[in-house]
């Protein structure tokens, strides 16, 4: 296994790309500062969110139905925290202080992940190889579900296409309980490729993860809550979170209209790092209320992979430039709606199931 990864080198590509980063210095400068400071009332407003939501949930406890739906609420909210906290955060994204934005990463903690690991995993591996086997911890091959279309089909993948609908419900129930311990301790994972884990991060696993499910558990049946109710609404958590994250997480890269480069034996990839990002990510074509408050312009996804210090919330502005620069300079952006997305999701999984890809007459 090659233990470095190296993209083909590219004069033009070198100088699209340092186009483009004038282009949006020019942009960006005139775009209002006042932006950073309403994201970063939201961002405070979340955590804050969360917990009175928490407290309503320990209130009304013995409203098993209203117990229920206000768990649900804290499994969408959860999502929203990652997405527009921890996300931003661990790129230095939400303050301007290194510090602040190392502390509130913090909250991934105390909400059930790792910051110290996913962090790691999303610097160090997904952002510099996406969609790369071997290299991708974010879509890192499950055994369960095949995402990279060269793997070795197992005797379960072949009916993945339907085991999907039962097996994404589950997504936090693995990272939270599964994915976090086994980055921790089992020698085999992609992340140990780049990370020496501190000793002291192992405590910080153990700490938080005993603290997530002490209060999100253990305190309702410590008021009376009965501790199948408890379990349920956990389960309903998680669940719920489940699906809201997927929405989002899974469309970016792994579907059916993106490509799952292999590197060569010396560890080349063949093809340049900015030609990389726009063959790997597309984009959602959503620009609302909603996705812009509550999604922290998630969707814009490409502007992040080609940008990731520019803040997300000037990501409209300059995933317009891209656009428009890609259109003048033959470069393939792409960009779906959230249901054409997930159509491709589908098949990319379907067609990774049958082994071959049955759409290819389409591509």
């Amino acid at each position: 296994m090659n233990t470095s990864i190296y993209f083909k080198k590219n004069v033009d590509d070198n100088l699209h790309y340092r186009k483009l980063k004038s282009m949006l210095k020019d942009v960006i400068t005139d775009l209002p500062e006042q932006r950073k400071q309403e994201k970063i009332c939201f961002v405070l407003a979340l955590p804050i969110l969360f917990l009175i939501i928490y407290l309503l949930a320990i209130y009304f406890r013995d409203f098993v139905f209203l117990y229920y739906t206000l768990y649900s609420f804290l499994g969408i909210i959860s999502v929203l925290i990652f997405i527009n906290i921890i996300h931003d955060a661990v790129h230095n994204n939400i303050f301007k202080s290194r510090r602040y934005n190392h502390l509130i990463i913090l909250i991934f903690d105390l909400i059930g992940g790792n910051s110290y690991i996913w962090k790691k995993r999303h610097m160090l591996m997904h952002h510099n190889f996406q969609n790369i086997s071997g290299w991708d911890s974010d879509i890192e091959q499950a055994g369960l579900i095949k995402i990279y279309p060269h793997v070795k089909t197992s005797a379960i993948n072949k009916f993945q296409h339907i085991f999907i609908f039962a097996f994404y419900p589950l997504f936090l129930f693995n990272w939270i309980l599964f994915r976090d311990f086994k980055d921790f301790f089992l020698t085999d994972r992609l992340i140990k490729k780049v990370v020496k884990i501190p000793l002291i991060e192992y405590f910080k696993l153990f700490f938080f993860k005993i603290t997530f499910f002490f209060y999100i558990l253990v305190i309702p049946i410590l008021l009376g809550v009965k501790p199948l109710t408890a379990i349920g609404a956990l389960c309903i958590m998680l669940t719920v979170g489940s699906v809201f994250a997927l929405l989002s997480l899974l469309t970016p890269h792994a579907n059916e209209t993106n490509q799952f480069p292999i590197p060569s034996e010396n560890g080349e990839v063949d093809t340049s790092w900015l030609n990389h990002q726009f063959i790997t990510t597309n984009d959602i074509s959503l620009n609302n209320w909603f996705t812009k408050h509550f999604m922290g312009n998630f969707n814009f996804h490409l502007a992040h992979h080609l940008f990731p210090k520019i803040s997300s919330v000037y990501a409209p502005e300059v995933t317009e430039v891209i656009k428009q620069y890609a259109s003048k300079n033959n470069l393939n952006y792409r960009s779906y709606g959230l249901f054409e997305a997930l159509k491709y999701h589908y098949r990319l999984i379907k067609a990774n199931a049958l082994d071959f890809n049955v759409f290819e007459e389409d591509m």
